[in-house]
């Protein structure tokens, strides 16, 4: 029996681990954060979950207790303790509650890449069976995916599944994990008439190297739609820098192909277009994304370089206070900072000339694989997750190296 004070204790624990999971998992990737810093978050969450840890039966039921359907972060804790615990009925209960809902299933992923994956492994054949439904599958090619672990032949049924949720998430993985066996099965997935199937199915067929990939890539980002920016910028990745900077120009047409483009032009990362890319900011609905690619081209913080503005008068991002407003979207561009846009123009009047035309650039630097190494190492996350898939495009690694994994993992501490 434990006193009323260390119950208040272990629930401020499950409580704290729940925001901190959160705040986590949009940090994950946010420019404001790099490996270091979402190192010293990763130690503030794994804290709290070993507060519940050595409180042993006691924490485990009062976290298991705080569970909360309209907070995914709940489900973080119970799940690392559980697999912690080799407490199978404990497993199975969250995944009772939060197996079927995407939301909740994301914490649940991010719990299995938590935890060590020799803990993970014993878990995995009641996840992967082909006698489980298409929720826990998916919960289990994912688990494998984010610690970078070949599922094996699970993959390639998974491939195939009736399920589209679970198709398309076993679609990412093979490109994930570079599995170039299943690319056929990868291929036929172009043609599919869910989006997210074919925008995965495009994503890793580029990664292992298939030429049909490109034209699927490019229908996608020309469509629009929650896949478009992603696919552009994967793009941009298989393009020759001529050819990609025309085709961004004619994308730009419009204001939703204007924040495909930018997205794809600071994957591309060609200095040719960086009068473009200025003259977005002058755009509010533009600019602070177009300062995000200016800084992934050349490398300049807009702070430190003095070259941040601020918020123009009257300009409205995310949902609004309007009670009768039907748009309830985030701002997208919440964590970017507000370019000066006379400043920025000035800057780069005197300092183009260091960047060749035609050449692809990532924190001011030419596009080497060493240097691409060391930003995986030191960028802040979005340039990390680019190089990441440079890399991987590259055959310098086999995967694509996970950036939203514990940081400690990534530092070999």
């Amino acid at each position: 029996m434990i006193s009323t004070i260390e119950a208040e204790i272990f629930e401020q624990h499950a409580s704290e681990a729940a925001f901190l999971w959160s705040y986590r998992d949009a940090a994950a990737v946010d420019p404001l954060y790099d490996v270091q810093s979402l190192g010293e978050l990763d130690e503030r969450l794994e804290a709290h979950v070993d507060g519940l840890r050595l409180a042993g039966d006691a924490g485990w039921e009062i976290c298991k207790g705080a569970i909360d359907e309209d907070e995914p972060g709940s489900l973080f804790a119970p799940v690392v303790l559980a697999v912690e615990r080799r407490d199978l009925k404990g497993i199975a209960g969250v995944l009772d509650v939060g197996g079927g809902v995407p939301a909740l299933a994301r914490a649940i992923v991010s719990a299995l890449g938590w935890v060590s994956f020799d803990k993970v492994r014993a878990i995995l054949p009641g996840l992967l069976s082909h006698r489980v439904g298409p929720e826990l599958r998916r919960i289990g090619i994912a688990a494998c995916a984010v610690q970078r672990q070949d599922p094996g032949a699970a993959l390639g049924y998974a491939v195939t599944s009736s399920d589209l949720r679970l198709k398309a998430r076993a679609l990412r993985a093979v490109g994930e994990l570079g599995r170039g066996d299943l690319l056929n099965e990868v291929r036929g997935a172009l043609g599919s008439e869910d989006e997210a199937c074919r925008f995965a199915a495009a994503w890793s067929a580029a990664l292992l190297g298939d030429a049909a990939a490109l034209r699927e890539l490019g229908t996608i980002a020309d469509r629009g739609g929650p896949f478009a920016e992603r696919a552009c910028a994967m793009a941009m990745r298989k393009m020759e820098p001529g050819v990609a900077s025309s085709w961004l120009r004619a994308l730009a047409g419009t204001m939703r192909g204007a924040r495909v483009a930018l997205a794809g032009a600071a994957a591309l990362g060609d200095p040719a277009l960086m009068p473009w890319i200025i003259e977005c900011m002058g755009t509010p609905e533009l600019a602070r994304m177009a300062g995000g690619a200016f800084t992934m081209i050349t490398g300049v913080d807009l702070e430190e370089a003095k070259l941040r503005g601020g918020r123009p008068p009257g300009f409205q991002g995310g949902p609004s206070d309007d009670s009768e407003d039907e748009d309830v979207a985030m701002d997208p561009d919440e964590s970017l900072p507000w370019p000066e846009r006379a400043k920025v123009v000035d800057w780069w009047r005197g300092r183009s000339g260091e960047f060749k035309r035609g050449t692809r650039y990532l924190l001011g630097s030419p596009m080497a694989v060493e240097w691409i190494g060391k930003v995986l190492q030191t960028g802040t996350q979005p340039a990390r997750a680019a190089a990441a898939v440079e890399l991987a495009l590259r055959h310098v690694r086999r995967s694509v190296a996970e950036v939203r994994g514990p940081a400690g993992r990534e530092l070999g501490l």
